[in-house]
């Protein structure tokens, strides 16, 4: 599959936890192999009387990408299973739109080393670091 085939599935079928968080694949990218994806933040994903998104929800939206990128990369032949993932939370996340760029850090035959950085308003609010499992499909 090229690029735009793999954009276009993206775009035609999504997960129901990635649409739950309002989910859609900005662009993909083979090489050099990156993702982007756009994410809505809803008042009812925030505590701090709505003025904060849980962490939770943001980690959500960092590993997303990541295993999507593997995917996309694969022609959709793995199932990405995310092994550990490490969030640092930069700054607080709020009600509304958020960009995600993911990319591989180092891919191997069966686990890969992934990165993703979440911005809003161009400010990065948080980053990741995972290692995935990469599961054939069977």
């Amino acid at each position: 599959m090229n690029d735009q085939e793999i954009l276009e599935r993206f775009k035609s079928n999504k997960a129901p936890c990635t649409d739950t968080l309002g989910m859609k694949v900005v662009s993909f990218c083979s090489e050099p192999p990156t993702i982007e994806m756009e994410f809505e933040a809803k008042y009812e994903f925030t505590h701090s009387e709505g003025q904060v998104v849980q962490g939770g929800f943001v980690t959500g939206m960092l590993d997303a990408p990541m295993a999507h990128l593997l995917m996309g990369l694969f022609d959709f032949t793995v199932s990405p299973m995310t092994l550990d993932i490490n969030v640092s939370f930069l700054a607080p996340s709020k009600t509304g739109k958020l960009n995600c760029i993911a990319e591989v850090v180092q891919l191997g035959k069966s686990t890969a080393f992934m990165t993703s950085k979440l911005y809003q308003k161009d400010i990065l609010v948080a980053s990741a670091t995972s290692t995935v499992r990469l599961v054939t499909k069977s």
